[in-house]
């Protein structure tokens, strides 16, 4: 069996340099300068200092530059098969990005149903420096990246443990729908960003029928439902999944289902090198865990509600405590890692107290 990822493949296209940085600090200084002087700036002059800090600046900004691909769809494919799983990626890409397709073949991924489009690959532009990250997306361009022209042949979704939707959006809708429809026992997952998912209606457009775990971090949830505190919020998210994970940066992972008590998933306690891909690679994680569970007992929420109550709940905390090694290992090295690097990690970490409450 294997784990199909259903996502985006982005071509990025990196810029390194110290714009926002030097920016920032011109913009301080001017305003000091003026309230040095007791001259307190109003918003019409703040306007004009902000507008003279980026006139300023050079027309040209060198940077270290370099293309890599990209996509929640790419960065997972690529997490769990250097995870050791096999994965198939279900995506569209565009005219010109034959060496992405041919980078994923290298690493092992099945991109069978990697589908070329006739528009050019849409690029995204990504700066980076000192002081911040912003990413630069042609909404216009990615949205003709979508299943439209494709003959959806529910085939393609066969001999699957998992299907990961991720994130879940309006083009990936059809594909779902294909999944839901077969219903061959395979586990539904799907990470859910406010983006794609800005509000509740959206929520229910994307969801007609509940996906077995759903994936969200808590900025998301709060904004999407409105709500004020996370119980609230997952009050009105649980008819959309079965097992609900919300991530919280360094606060953790609650695991939230009718099927056991709360999971509370603490972070280990790593030096962060790159936060980047960290929901990614503990949603990775988690399925990873999942994955084998299926392969051993059937799909998995018929098994685990067949577990007693006390099984259940140690299952998801070891669940749990897996994925979110996973995220530690990939935040601090930069690096995917492989099963056994997060084994290893794991045997090392729970031995030192105070690693892991």
């Amino acid at each position: 069996m294997r784990i199909i990822i259903v996502g985006e493949l982005n071509c990025d296209l990196f810029y390194r340099n110290e714009f926002f940085k030097t920016l920032e600090d011109r913009v301080a200084k001017l305003v000091a300068d003026r309230l040095s002087i007791g001259n307190a700036p109003d918003e019409v002059e703040l306007k004009a200092i902000i507008h003279e800090a980026i006139a300023s600046l050079p027309k040209k900004n060198p940077s270290e530059a370099f293309v890599k691909r990209g996509g929640n769809g790419n960065n997972s494919a690529e997490l769990f098969g250097k995870l050791g799983l096999p994965i198939k990626f279900v995506t569209a890409r565009g005219a010109g990005s034959e060496w992405m397709r041919d980078e994923l073949d290298a690493i092992g991924i099945d991109t069978s149903c990697v589908f070329e489009l006739p528009d050019m690959q849409p690029i995204s532009t990504i700066i980076e420096d000192p002081t911040t990250t912003k990413i630069f997306t042609g909404m216009n361009l990615k949205a003709k990246m979508n299943f439209s022209s494709i003959d959806l042949d529910a085939t393609m979704f066969s001999g699957a443990s998992v299907v990961l939707f991720t994130p879940l959006s309006d083009k990936h809708k059809p594909l779902l729908d294909v999944v839901q429809a077969t219903n061959e026992g395979q586990t539904i997952a799907a990470t859910i960003e406010q983006q794609a998912a800005p509000s509740m209606p959206a929520l229910e457009a994307l969801l007609d029928q509940p996906a077995d775990i759903l994936f969200l971090n808590d900025a998301d949830a709060l904004t999407m439902t409105g709500a004020e505190s996370l119980d609230d919020a997952d009050a009105l998210v649980e008819p959309f999944g079965r097992i609900r994970v919300y991530t919280q940066g360094s606060k953790g992972t609650i695991v939230k289902s009718s099927l056991f008590e709360d999971v509370v998933v603490p972070v280990f306690q790593v030096d962060v090198v790159d936060r980047t891909g960290a929901g990614d690679a503990f949603a990775a994680g988690f399925l990873l865990q999942c994955h084998e569970c299926i392969e051993a007992s059937g799909p998995f929420i018929p098994f685990i509600e067949s577990l007693p109550a006390e099984e259940r709940q140690s299952l998801i905390d070891r669940t749990g405590r897996f994925a979110s090694a996973v995220a530690a290992l990939k935040i601090s090295t930069g690096c995917t890692p492989g099963k056994q690097d997060v084994e290893d990690f794991l045997d090392m970490h729970l031995m030192k107290e105070n690693c892991y409450p």
